[in-house]
């Protein structure tokens, strides 16, 4: 410890040692400082991330099914677009679009590079723009301006005549009557076929049309009738049929047709069937006029056997007396044969229509018509004459939905005095009324389905009324037309 050595050594030592831990010390705080203010930033940059993704979230969150239609029908994807708009077609912003969706199909449909297999695709999308436009507003004319050519475009000349035809009914400017005008001579110049099938569940509460009159009396005793007493069912009822116009000249065609209808129920006793067919020359008079002359004959089953045949000529006129009124007569004649077992009503059956139709808007039409029909079979009791009334009305509803009022009212005064009350010759008198509902945008594979409710009732001045009778009826028939 000379000098002091050994005490300033360790002296030294120990300052060492506190200099080392207080560098280390001041290090470490050091680190921690620089540590802490890195992380500020990266949190705050954390931070500013999570804000921002939630902004974009909340803004892909917010986009409406209009705006993302909107931007689909930019981009020409007009099915999708539809397919979101659809739903929406009560909304005026919506149908707006649709609008646009079916103008932009239907002009893209013009494109002469298009097979008619991708043309007939595009015009579906536009039919069906404008359909679903229909059934939230019926009264858009322009609309159904737009439908009737995109159905003119596919070929579908039938259904695009309905619409000209209604459009004609609108309040529209002179220029576009005459354009419509236009198509509808285009439609009936290249008018070749025409084709429709549906089928129906029709059940009935008479099916036979009897009377539920079990008694008579003959010679003043009492008899029990021993025919079928009212029977109720549910019957499967099947018609399809179609017509080619072969052209003969400009102004002369020849009409070429048939017209099948099967109605089945359980029991095979009220099975009925009939064949009708037809040929014959059809004159275009002028562009609003028609008549045709046609030779017709029909053929009639029940349960099963054949019962009658008909053979006849038939003269159909059709005169368009302006943009809201059609005009038609039919006069027909037929001579009527029976099988064997029922000769005796063999004869002659004349019938005489003369009908119209009028539309008051393009969504409200009425139609109406006058029969007066002769049937002169060899058995003088069943002889006699038919006078009858028939009106209609339809009007098309908000949302898709059309109802229609039918009801008619026929006179049959018979040659025959047997067994009337009083001696008089047999009177009866047929009332028939029925209503009709149609979702005019519902389609089930193409078929259109409509739903008839109806009830017929006949009172006759027999005795004891064993020619009266009522039905109840209904018919959910499924119609496509071709």
């Amino acid at each position: 410890m000379t000098n002091g050595g050994p005490l300033r050594l360790e002296i030294f030592s120990h300052k060492f040692i506190h200099l080392r831990m207080l560098s280390r010390l001041k290090f470490t705080s050091f680190v921690t400082i620089i540590l802490i203010a890195m992380s500020m930033p990266l949190s705050a940059l954390a931070q500013e991330v999570t804000d921002e993704s939630s902004e974009l979230v909340d803004s892909v969150v917010q986009v409406t099914p209009i705006e993302s239609a909107q931007t689909l029908l930019r981009a020409g994807r007009w099915e999708p677009a539809f397919d979101i708009l659809k739903p929406l077609a009560n909304d005026p912003e919506a149908a707006s679009l649709l609008f646009d969706v079916g103008m932009a199909s239907l002009n893209a449909a013009h494109n002469p590079e298009l097979g008619q297999k991708d043309r007939n695709e595009i015009l579906d999308i536009s039919i069906a723009a404008f359909l679903a436009i229909l059934a939230a507003d019926p009264e858009r004319v322009r609309v159904r301006l737009e439908l009737a050519r995109a159905f003119f475009m596919k070929g579908e000349d039938g259904l695009s005549k309905q619409h000209f035809d209604r459009v004609m009914a609108g309040d529209i400017p002179p220029a576009v009557v005459a354009n419509v005008q236009r198509f509808l001579n285009a439609i009936r110049a290249r008018k070749r076929w025409t084709v429709y099938f549906g089928f129906a569940l029709a059940p009935d509460t008479n099916i036979g049309q009897v009377s539920k009159q079990r008694e008579i009396q003959l010679f003043g005793l009492p008899f029990q009738r021993d025919n079928e007493p009212p029977t109720s069912g549910v019957g499967l009822r099947i018609f399809t049929g179609g017509e080619y116009h072969y052209p003969i000249n400009p102004r002369t065609r020849l009409r070429m047709g048939l017209d099948l209808s099967q109605r089945d129920y359980e029991r095979r006793l009220y099975d009925r069937s009939a064949l009708s067919l037809h040929i014959g020359p059809q004159f275009l008079i002028s562009q609003r006029t028609s008549m045709s002359l046609l030779a017709t004959t029909t053929r009639r089953w029940e349960a099963g056997r054949i019962t009658s045949n008909d053979y006849g000529i038939s003269l159909e006129g059709r005169h368009q007396t302006g943009p809201r009124t059609l005009l038609n007569f039919d006069l027909s004649w037929a001579e009527r044969y029976y099988r064997e077992a029922d000769p005796q009503n063999n004869g002659h059956i004349l019938d005489l229509i003369l009908g119209g139709r009028f539309y008051a808007t393009s969504n409200l039409f009425f139609s109406g018509s006058l029969l007066w029909g002769r049937e002169r079979p060899d058995s003088m009791n069943s002889r006699n004459k038919t006078r009858g009334i028939f009106l209609g009305v339809s009007r098309d509803f908000a949302r898709g939905y059309t109802v229609g009022l039918n009801g008619s009212l026929r006179r049959t005064k018979w040659d025959s005095r047997r067994q009337t009350e009083d001696g008089s010759l047999r009177k009866d008198k047929t009332t028939d009324i029925s209503i009709n509902f149609l979702k005019r945008d519902l389609t089930i594979f193409g078929f259109s389905p409509r739903l008839t409710i109806g009830r017929t009732k006949r009172d006759s001045n027999t005795a004891p009324h064993d020619q009266d009778y009522t039905r109840t009826y209904g018919d959910l028939s499924f119609v496509q037309q071709f």
